[in-house]
């Protein structure tokens, strides 16, 4: 049974392992880019938070929408900018919310993004909000702006998500989005090679 075990864990194991999209924003400014491995392309927006529609009513479901008066989002120097000791570029959100938005709804493990080395940013626990195609918020990791160098993390898997929101009033860097896997033929025929064998023991 022991030699079962092991193989059931080898085969979990494969199926956590997977590749994440890493944003270092340390070259040109960057507004869109490709989700692989998300398998869903993205772009990335100044935005705010909709509250009513056309005629000024309250909205059932209030949403992030893309400013569309707002310059195009930059990464800069936080160091040229006052902004900590950092001396690669970050994702600038000092003035504005920066708005994730897939193409398609992408299946998400683990989310991270780090920022910059300063103590500047809201005093109070702000947040990075996942949503999904109707503005329904799936979830969302507390961030600490008055920390150096704070991460903040999460590992809960979020499923459909549509639009990532990063609070404003910091530099983020190094953003990290790691999907949730797809088994493979093997790692299925695997699985179904072990129940087979579970079976003919307890027979």
């Amino acid at each position: 049974m022991k030699k079962y075990l092991i193989a059931a864990a080898l085969l979990l194991a494969s199926l956590t392992s997977s590749h994440a999209l890493l944003l270092s924003f340390d070259s040109a400014p960057l507004t869109s880019g490709t989700g692989d491995p998300l398998g869903s392309n993205f772009t990335l927006d100044y935005a705010y938070l909709e509250t009513v529609d056309g005629l000024g009513d309250p909205l059932t479901n209030p949403s992030w929408t893309v400013d569309g008066t707002a310059p195009a989002v930059s990464a800069s120097s936080p160091s040229l900018a006052g902004w900590g000791a950092s001396t690669s570029d970050a994702l600038d959100v000092r003035d504005q919310p920066v708005l994730f938005t897939f193409d398609t709804p992408v299946d998400i493990a683990g989310f991270s993004a780090v920022l910059d080395d300063s103590t500047f940013g809201n005093l109070s626990v702000e947040q990075i909000q996942f949503f999904d195609s109707s503005d329904v918020l799936l979830g969302s990791i507390n961030v600490t702006q008055s920390t150096p160098g704070f991460t903040a993390s999460s590992s809960a898997i979020l499923t459909g998500v549509k639009k990532i929101v990063l609070p404003t009033a910091a530099f983020y860097d190094n953003v990290n989005i790691t999907p949730v896997p797809e088994p493979s033929l093997t790692v299925l025929g695997g699985v179904a090679a072990l129940g087979l064998a579970l079976r003919r023991r307890r027979a």
